[in-house]
């Protein structure tokens, strides 16, 4: 494993500038941001294969995830719509390597030394860490008697990282966001299921503390692709956009 996160980090270095391997989960930056007019067409059919593949990953996962997002009072369609455009960029393989990396270096550094997406959910440390933080800020953390210890220390990151490794850890945080999000911005209430899709997956993969407002703009970027490494024909989507074709899809389904 330690030869693989060499390597690992070694080609990224090469293939990616650092600010982007820093990157947190949701990145508010605008600048040069792709655009294009794939979103017209059926995601399902853009993606074919992996949609397929994705939806049964899905499909085998949601009776344990969606336990986890009940307890919480999180809707289970609109969590699992959120997270759906991580499934299909979701790979063993570069999960294995990304995992090795942030257990190497996450602990001792932080989030300056990895911040690599690990996971079914795809999940930052630099996001959990934001999560934590804000669920410590509100109430909803005694009416579920769930604390953190937030503090800037090994002991503390070593502990996040054996959560942010654990699949239902990840449902947790997923439904934390989810409620945090909803908190923080009640406008959301008074939107279709659809619209709010859009917003929180945006907010999921964009900007955590971002406005109503803001999250409105973004949604319109195509940020969002699914190569292990970007290159000029690299395709870029709307996540905000994946996430509300599959909700329209599961919204159907008989639960």
């Amino acid at each position: 494993m330690y030869l693989q996160t060499i390597i690992y980090i070694s080609v990224l270095l090469l293939a990616t500038p650092l600010c982007a391997i820093a990157a947190p989960h949701g990145d508010s930056s605008t600048k040069d941001a792709p655009t294009g007019n794939i979103q017209d067409r059926e995601l399902k059919e853009v993606f074919g294969k992996e949609w397929k593949k994705a939806a049964e990953r899905v499909q085998q996962h949601r009776p344990r995830w969606n336990k986890i997002f009940e307890s919480l009072d999180a809707d289970v369609l609109e969590c699992e719509a959120i997270i759906f455009p991580e499934q299909l960029r979701y790979s063993c393989l570069q999960n294995g390597m990304e995992e090795g990396a942030t257990i190497a270096l996450y602990v001792k550094g932080g989030t300056d030394a990895a911040n690599f997406s690990v996971g079914y959910f795809q999940m930052k440390p630099s996001f959990v860490e934001e999560v934590e933080a804000a669920w410590m800020k509100s109430p909803l953390r005694h009416k579920y008697k769930l604390y953190f210890d937030v503090r800037d220390s090994q002991s503390s990151r070593q502990k996040r990282l054996k959560r942010l490794l654990d699949v239902q850890w990840q449902c947790v945080y997923l439904g934390l966001f989810y409620r945090l999000v909803r908190e923080r911005i009640p406008e959301l209430e008074e939107l279709s299921g659809r619209e709010r899709v859009i917003i929180m997956a945006t907010a999921y993969n964009r900007d955590f503390d971002a406005s109503l407002e803001q999250l409105r703009l973004m949604r319109e970027d195509y940020m969002f692709h699914t190569d292990i490494f970007p290159s000029e024909n690299t395709e870029y989507y709307s996540y905000g956009e994946i996430s509300a074709q599959w909700y329209s899809e599961i919204i159907k389904l008989d639960y």
